[in-house]
């Protein structure tokens, strides 16, 4: 075998393992680039998860806020019945 053959066949082979080096470089490469894009997505899908539940937690507080408060002006007005009652009896006692 000559010896220039034995040179193009060695540095074919060396062109080869670089190659192959390089597309193992790129596979990685975009392996990783689909990780961190699935890894965002499933963030993202997350924060809204939370987001929408935060918001309704608020809404049912509110709503909870505003149930209390109505019950307790129908507590304050139920407690004030009878003093408005008195209070009537001696205005309509006062004048006759």
């Amino acid at each position: 075998m000559p010896t220039d053959l034995k040179i193009q066949i060695f540095f074919a082979v060396i062109l080869l393992m670089e190659m192959l080096g390089l597309f193992m470089i790129v596979i990685r490469t975009v392996a990783s680039l689909e990780f961190a894009f699935n890894r965002t997505v499933a963030i993202v899908d997350r924060e809204v998860q939370l987001s929408r539940k935060w918001r309704e937690q608020e809404k049912l507080s509110r709503e909870k806020a505003v149930q209390t408060e109505s019950k307790s002006k129908k507590n304050e007005l139920l407690l004030n019945i009878p003093f408005m009652e008195r209070l009537n009896k001696e205005k309509l006692g006062g004048k006759t």
